[in-house]
């Protein structure tokens, strides 16, 4: 860690940070053997997260188990703010037992920067074997998802004899949704049980974002026993593109049912 020397307003923290430059923080970063603990540093102030001299961010999505040369590798949940938001509070999560947030810890504060960067005040954890992941800037995920196009996904499908079942599909990355041919969502209001081609249908709750909100964070319902969100599931990601259209980061739902597609 070495201290950077502030140009500018002192109390801003996009100008007064200590780097976190640890090559073992890296997400691809895995050890058979030792085990990182951030439990045992002494934090204090804000950070800024490099690789290999690029700018990086703490992953805001589930990461693996022995990753970043730790045994419990630490993620916050809720997503990145925009400059606009200021200082806000993220939960820090880690991943165990098979669920993305077994693990939690103390809050950090995250503030994004001018300059497409973010610095982070954070704490130490509640678990030794455990420490803060870096990741890359990814890829614009407007320009760099998987088209998914069954038309059964529509909301006016309903199928009589079959059911289909997303828990069974392997998610990765970022996804846009198309009915014959036309630019889709997922619905962000209740959709009827049995409709897209499956029993429990998913929809989204909150709303779809902005082009100026970025990348949000939403809850996914699933439609059951006359209630709109009797099952609840793992929470995806969207983001508004330029265009007038919408990608999601789908992940496996809790409950075999199936994500949901609306004109």
């Amino acid at each position: 860690m070495t201290r950077t020397q502030p140009e500018t307003n002192l109390s801003d923290p996009c100008y007064n940070y200590t780097v976190l430059d640890e090559p073992w923080r890296a997400t691809s970063n895995t050890y058979d053997s030792v085990r990182k603990c951030d439990q045992s540093v002494t934090w204090s102030g804000w950070y800024r997260l490099f690789i290999n001299g690029l700018s990086a961010h703490i992953p805001d999505t589930c990461v693996a188990r022995g990753s970043c040369g730790t045994d419990i590798a630490l993620w916050i949940h809720g997503g990145h703010p925009a400059a606009k938001d200021g200082v806000v509070t993220r939960d820090v999560c880690g991943y165990y037992e098979n669920y993305c947030c077994y693990i939690g810890s103390f809050p950090i504060k995250v503030k994004a920067c001018p300059g497409n960067y973010y610095v982070y005040e954070l704490v130490s954890p509640t678990l030794c074997n455990s420490a803060y992941c870096a990741a890359y800037p990814t890829v614009d995920p407007c320009y760099n998802y998987t088209v998914l196009d069954d038309p059964w996904r529509a909301n006016s499908s309903q199928l009589s004899n079959s059911y289909k079942c997303d828990q069974s599909v392997t998610w990765s990355g970022w996804y846009r949704l198309f009915i014959n041919g036309l630019s889709a969502q997922i619905p962000d209001t209740c959709v009827a049980q049995y409709s897209c081609g499956t029993n429990i249908p998913l929809w989204i709750r909150g709303g779809h974002p902005t082009v100026q909100d970025g990348v949000v964070t939403r809850d996914v319902c699933g439609h059951w026993k006359s209630y709109c969100c009797y099952y609840g599931s793992y929470p995806i990601k969207v983001k508004a593109c330029p265009g007038s259209y919408y990608v999601y980061e789908l992940v496996s739902p809790t409950k075999c049912s199936a994500y949901c597609a609306d004109l």
